[in-house]
């Protein structure tokens, strides 16, 4: 079995939902690292479907949330693939545009962002992992392979056989 994914990297936990919200099934999704970095993880998610005026939540915006998260391993692989939150921003805006600028209190998950957020679960679950790191999210990206993500991953010409073994390498290390 593969080490554990590094302690300082952005974690997500599912807690039972409380009070109707939480977006993500029958689960609220909180997110933390010992020190601190990770707890902005889902909330960054949330801000750049804001930004674009979108009341949902993306493939898209989540992998902009692990690019902007910066101390994970996701964040680093991403970096070697010449992904920028810019460039990203750029594409995903260019790919889908603008919304209406109404943007409900709670702002749901799309079914592939719910997907990728399942395999990223089940993926910690064969690790071992009590947790979902980046590593995690960002194998879900490439494991779900048909969201908004899954195709700025493509048309830079990311395999996703090779990006999976590049993050289990990097888990390794």
């Amino acid at each position: 079995m593969d080490e554990p994914v590094d302690s300082h990297e952005p974690k997500v936990k599912a807690e039972p939902e409380k009070g109707g919200s939480g977006g993500f099934g029958n689960r609220k999704t909180a997110v933390g690292t010992e020190d601190n970095e990770g707890p902005k993880f889902i909330g960054f998610a949330k801000e750049e479907a804001k930004r674009l005026g979108h009341n949902f939540v993306g493939t898209e915006q989540l992998l902009i949330a692990l690019i902007r998260c910066q101390s994970g391993i996701a964040a680093e692989i991403l970096s070697e693939f010449g992904f920028t939150v810019d460039k990203t921003r750029e594409d995903v805006e260019r790919a889908i545009g603008r919304g209406t600028g109404f943007i409900a209190v709670e702002i749901p998950f799309t079914s592939r962002a719910k997907r990728v957020l399942e395999l990223s679960f089940s993926e910690a679950r064969l690790r071992g992992d009590d947790y979902v790191g980046s590593a995690h999210i960002l194998i879900g990206i490439a494991r779900e392979g048909g969201g908004l993500a899954a195709k700025l991953l493509s048309d830079a010409g990311v395999d996703n056989d090779h990006l999976i073994e590049r993050i289990y390498q990097k888990l390794r290390e």
